[in-house]
């Protein structure tokens, strides 16, 4: 007993030492142009044999490793009778600095001996630039066993055009949970998000392997402003069962034989997804107010005859594919003879397909005071069909109106109270006519020429010459520094902003009053100190206003207003009146006070 015992020592130990000779090592990524943050796949191989110990490289400043595999591989080929073996293992490593980074080489020890892998060069990116794109607009940061892709079905939009993103996880191992552990920051885009909860998970065949698939999230994303936008990165962490080792017998296959393995938390995430917003094309129709999408818009009145007095409804409603929650509140002007009322919204949204779909409908209650026939006229609503690439503006029927008298009104109007109103006025039409000539007297007034404001009016031509000069003069200025022309016209065009928002604030559409706010505070910051306001976000504005010195407090206040609207577009939720007139009266102060600075 104690013979064979030795004899399969000295077997294992020879097995072992002849497994070391011939061995090669090499380690490598799926990608070597990575972005700061997200993970990639950093792969060490043994050729030559299976058996060995692999140490990673230990985490530095520039790059984090951890330290247990997600995956192991091996396999066995026979060519011209030699055979040969090799074992692979995969672990996640994360970019923690921009610029080229080198991974250090893995150790492995095998047979007695201890043999280094090469090491990795890289280079990582800003956090948010796509790592490769794919055919239809999305991007990924695929070749692994385990990844997320954003599908977008297009990245070139005007301001207010919907895009769909669906992300989809793909994977190889055997997934028990997923949590979403950082979600996108949509800075410049209103968000509607769908409910995936009930989509299948699927197989599909991505670069020539099947995955499963399965849509952990699901938006569609509206800009509301033009230039070179972003959603920022994905990021989520699963709960897999990683086996130690994984057959290369086919997907199917290793999903039938898997051996048991360890539950392990791995974290996955999906590059920033990257916009060219275009402005709306000029000229626009004067009934244009924002809406972007393909609608139908009817519109209705109650009833055709009513008395003095008496209530009349008029109702429209627009209905179609875009941002439903965006659309203006119809509210036509009407003659004076009619009182109108605060109008009655009523919005449905629906996102059962890949579009935002819905109506929003307004009731407006009118009262006539006057009687007669009326003709209300007609009512536009226009909007920009992206698939079209046009205006299209639909219009109402024409509005009749016969106001009958109420027979109170009537007894009103012919009572003795009215007749004495009517001759008070007559009086007091005629109460300063003079009827004596007695305080009439001559002229005594000296010659024009003697007159002041005689030489005054001579020099008003020459003033009028160096007016125009210094504006000329301007003028050229403005067109060759284009930053003071930025900063000349950042006034004038944050208060045309903010006049409209008020007005919006008034109407109760909260919605377009957020759009319009944010969009006054970051073109005047933009505008003012002469930077790219496309792509500011709120950090690169906060470290914007602390170089130019501003006070920390206005700062304050300006990002709660941004943090304020991107909340708003993210989770809408109704504000008191008075919230909103405080929202206004920061922006104001801030618009302000930021024009003082230099």
């Amino acid at each position: 007993m104690l013979k064979s015992f030795f004899a399969f020592l000295f077997a294992f130990i020879s097995a072992e030492m002849l497994t070391a000779q011939g061995v090669t090592v090499r380690a490598f990524v799926n990608e070597t142009n990575a972005t700061l943050g997200n993970p990639i796949y950093y792969t060490v191989e043994i050729q030559g044999g299976t058996g060995g110990d692999v140490v990673p490289p230990a985490s530095n400043s520039d790059i984090d490793i951890q330290r247990n595999s997600i995956s192991a591989s091996q396999s066995m080929s026979i060519v011209n009778g030699q055979m040969s073996q090799t074992k692979s293992l995969t672990f996640i490593a994360v970019p923690k600095k921009e610029g080229k980074v080198t991974i250090p080489p893995a150790t492995v020890k095998i047979g007695g001996q201890v043999l280094t892998t090469n090491s990795v060069s890289l280079t990582v990116s800003k956090s948010g630039t796509p790592q490769s794109q794919s055919p239809n607009g999305g991007t990924f940061s695929g070749g692994s066993e385990i990844f997320i892709r954003p599908v977008v079905d297009k990245t070139k939009l005007v301001v207010g055009e919907g895009a769909t993103i669906t992300y989809k996880l793909y994977y190889k191992l055997n997934v028990r949970q997923y949590t979403s552990e950082e979600d996108i920051k949509p800075e410049g885009f209103w968000v509607e998000r769908f409910d995936v909860s009930k989509l299948p998970q699927v197989t599909e065949r991505y670069n020539g392997s099947m995955y499963h698939v399965a849509v952990i999230n699901k938006i569609q994303v509206f800009p509301t402003r033009a230039g070179k936008l972003e959603i920022s990165g994905y990021k989520g962490t699963c709960e897999a069962l990683i086996s130690d080792v994984k057959r290369q017998r086919g997907f199917l296959f290793d999903d039938f034989f898997a051996s048991p393995g360890r539950m392990q938390r791995l974290s996955v995430a999906a590059p920033a997804v990257r916009f060219d917003v275009s402005e709306l094309p000029e000229p626009k129709p004067s009934s244009f107010n924002g809406a972007v999408g393909d609608y139908k818009f009817t519109a209705t009145i109650d009833k055709p005859e009513v008395k003095v007095g008496e209530a009349v409804t008029l109702k429209f409603n627009v209905e179609g594919e875009g941002n439903i929650n965006l659309l203006p509140t119809i509210n036509p002007d009407l003659p004076s003879e009619f009182e109108k009322y605060e109008p009655k919204v009523d919005v449905k949204v629906n996102k059962n397909t890949s579009v935002v779909t819905g109506y929003k409908t307004t009731e407006l209650t009118i009262i006539p005071r006057a009687s007669g026939k009326f003709d209300l006229g007609t009512v536009e609503f226009s909007y920009y069909n992206p698939q079209k690439k046009q205006y299209v503006t639909l219009t109402s029927p024409r509005f009749e109106l016969n106001v009958e008298p109420d027979p109170k009104a009537a007894m009103a109007s012919v009572s003795g109270t009215g007749e004495k109103r009517d001759i008070k006025k007559f009086a007091a039409d005629f109460r300063y006519i003079k009827t004596s000539t007695s305080s009439l007297r001559l002229g005594t007034s000296s010659p024009l020429y003697k007159a002041w404001w005689f030489y005054l009016l001579m020099l008003l031509p020459v003033g009028a010459v160096a007016f125009f000069l210094v504006l000329q003069k301007r003028e050229e200025q403005m067109k060759a520094d284009v930053a003071f022309a930025r900063s000349v016209k950042a006034s004038p065009e944050a208060k045309k902003r903010l006049k409209r928002s008020k007005e919006l604030l008034k109407q109760s559409d909260q919605q377009a009053f957020f759009a319009e706010l944010e969009n006054a505070l970051i073109k005047f910051i933009g505008n003012r100190y002469n930077t790219d306001d496309h792509a500011l976000r709120k950090d690169e504005i906060k470290a914007l206003l602390l170089s130019k010195q501003v006070a920390p407090e206005l700062i304050e206040k300006l990002m709660r207003i941004l943090e304020k609207s991107e909340f708003y577009r993210y989770a809408p939720a109704k504000e008191t009146q008075d919230d909103l007139t405080l929202l206004y009266e920061d922006a104001s102060q801030i618009i302000s006070e930021l024009s003082k600075t230099r």
